[in-house]
């Protein structure tokens, strides 16, 4: 049976390989960046000499300019309206002795100072009757009841001159969407104008605030029409609106990841490592530049201008700056999911059979099967995400508990490559399984139990491993440990304990935390090596595994422990690969180092013991 089960994992893996070699060449092929500016920021700075501005932002790699929806703020900023909250606005009448009948007791008065902008028209537009036009001494203001702080934020339309003097300098207009909060019935003019805005210089959008335009009720009817009428949205890395993920699915999933960096916030070296790291790492396309501010407008353009250019001279040469692209669509093919049921209902039962038993394999195997079905068939992607945490809970055991390991190195490299080859069948499968732009553009939630992946493998393996440790079965001791009585040194060897594994989980995925030290050392080993080994792996997981297997005939107390702190490498290793937005050659680089770093640093420790043994016998 063994056998037969072997073969049928074998051609499942087969029958999945175009898949895993299709997404690679999808983000191998989708290499061009872009660096954007918002325009309300580079404004201050065209007051003094536009057009030496806009050469050195050009010159530096500038390729974008956002633009947003002008408001009655933004308009006062910059200079085209004069706005007065109902207060001043009843002294001003005092002092120019006019009087207003029928005032409204809260509100905002508009006065325009150029016709830069057609704000008269707009306020119309966006107000309706809630605008009312007062006359004095021949000048025309605009009354509009409300709340002051709302009106003022209300998007009131694009300002088209500022968006073809934009395109005429040779740059791409990004328009940037405005916050659902803010809008109202009138300003859905300002989404309608998206449509009729677009040209070729002008092909993505960038959400802004915590809601979506059209949400909750119109955000897809709103990404249909973006859709057909041909433009491709911006999603923020670190962060989602709402709505953001119906609005992408809605436009075909036509998404570049982009990532906000605020100069402001990070030393110029960090900046630039920053930038670099999200192109090269996860699938970052876009780079969303905000400039110094703090300082004197001439020092201010110099220091951006000057992390720009180490950004796009420190970029690997085979990403390329210009106009960024979806990543273009990635399908799985029939053959492909006939591959997973197979090849995961077979994987389950071989890998819960050797480590539990036969009647757990057949539940393994049968739920596996349900799940697959569900999504293959049903098209439930909660079924797909469910199996994928399955197999990445249970690959990093399989993988770990060697079934037996014979002496000497030959048997050492044995069951290290067997531990191998199953965690890159288990992450092929994980792989296949959530495919689809979605998770290479990180629309919406990707795999789920990132946290489970890294805590109940090593559970798993010590509940294995226990008998071994204790030497006798596992009920019988934990019946004698339930009755000991507790000491002081216990409550302490606890806390520490417990300190340990929340530190190992705080610490794990992206949001871990650590020390200045490693930091510098991950940044040195990213330099040497192009993308860094992950540490738990290199230094800690695999050297331990390696050691293990070297001992654990001879010792199998001793071995059993390592074969828990070995679990660590294979389960990082899994979880590198769950991480769907990241590039998979970054991910095989990465975990390809971790691998051989770690089993050179296992001999070390094989032979450091092996020292250390025979001085002990010397001692004796």
């Amino acid at each position: 049976m063994k056998k037969w089960l072997l073969f049928i994992i074998a051609i499942s893996l087969v029958l999945i390989a175009p898949a895993v070699g299709k997404r690679h060449e999808v983000e191998w092929n989708n290499r061009t960046y872009e660096i954007i500016m918002p325009y309300d920021e580079i404004e201050a700075w065209l007051q003094q000499d536009s057009e030496h501005v806009w050469k050195k932002l050009k010159e530096a790699g500038l390729t974008t300019v956002s633009v947003e929806a002008e408001t009655l703020e933004s308009l006062e900023k910059s200079g085209h309206v004069l706005l007065l909250n109902m207060d001043e606005w009843k002294h001003t009448l005092v002092l120019l002795n006019e009087r207003v009948d029928q005032m409204p007791s809260r509100g905002l008065v508009v006065y325009p100072l150029n016709d830069a902008f057609p704000v008269a028209s707009s306020l119309r537009d966006t107000f309706g009757d809630d605008v009312r036009e007062v006359e004095i001494n021949q000048k025309t203001y605009y009354v509009i009841e409300g709340n002051a702080k709302k009106i003022e934020r209300v998007p009131l339309g694009y300002d088209e001159a500022k968006v073809a003097h934009v395109i005429e300098r040779g740059f791409m207009v990004v328009l940037r969407i405005p916050d659902a909060r803010d809008m109202n019935e009138g300003s859905v003019r300002v989404l309608q104008q998206v449509e009729s805005l677009k040209n070729e210089h002008m092909s993505k959008l960038l959400p802004t605030g915590e809601q979506v335009a059209g949400y909750p009720s119109d955000v897809e009817k709103w990404g249909e029409r973006w859709k057909r009428a041909g433009y491709a949205l911006l999603s923020t890395e670190f962060y989602e609106a709402k709505g953001l993920t119906t609005l992408a699915k809605a436009m075909d999933v036509h998404v570049v990841r982009l990532h906000s960096l605020n100069l402001e916030q990070r030393k110029p070296n960090e900046a630039v490592d920053v930038a670099i790291r999200a192109i090269k790492e996860r699938n970052i396309r876009a780079l969303f530049i905000r400039p110094y501010t703090s300082e004197e407008i001439a020092q201010n353009i110099e220091k951006t201008v000057s992390v720009m250019k180490q950004i796009v001279q420190h970029m690997p040469s085979h990403y390329t700056l210009g106009k960024s692209e979806p990543f273009a669509p990635v399908e799985r093919s029939s053959m492909a999911t006939i591959g997973l049921i197979v090849g995961t209902t077979a994987f389950l039962f071989l890998a819960i059979r050797s480590l539990v038993s036969p009647l757990w394999a057949f539940v393994a195997a049968g739920g596996a099967f349900a799940l697959s079905v569900a999504g293959a068939f049903l098209a439930i992607d909660l079924a797909w995400k469910a199996l994928a945490l399955l197999v990445a809970i249970v690959t990093p055991v399989y993988a770990a508990k060697p079934s037996s390991v014979q002496e000497g190195w030959r048997g050492t490299m044995m069951a290290y490559s067997r531990a191998i080859v199953i965690s890159f069948a288990g992450i092929s499968w994980i792989v296949t399984m959530l495919y689809g732009n979605e998770y290479i553009a990180y629309v919406g939630e990707g795999f789920r139990g990132v946290k489970l992946v890294y805590v109940v493998p090593i559970v798993a393996m010590v509940a294995l491993v226990l008998p071994s440790i204790v030497q006798e079965p596992i009920l019988p001791f934990m019946k004698r440990l339930w009755k000991h009585p507790i000491t002081v040194g216990h409550v302490v060897l606890s806390l520490i304990i417990f300190a340990l594994l929340a530190y190992y989980v705080l610490r794990s995925g992206n949001t871990g935390t650590a020390s200045a030290f490693e930091l510098a050392a991950r940044q040195k080993l990213e330099e040497w090596l192009y993308v860094r080994p992950r540490t738990k792996e290199f230094l800690l997981g695999f050297p331990a595994y390696v050691l293990a297997l070297a001992v654990i005939n001879r010792q199998k107390k001793l071995g059993a422990v390592l074969l828990v702190v070995g679990t660590i490498g294979w389960l990082s290793m899994i979880n590198t690969f769950t991480h769907l937005h990241i590039p998979l050659f970054i991910s095989f680089i990465r975990t390809m180092y971790s691998l051989g770093l770690g089993f050179v640093f296992g001999v070390v420790l094989i032979y450091a013991y092996r020292s250390v043994w025979k001085w002990k016998k010397v001692i004796r």
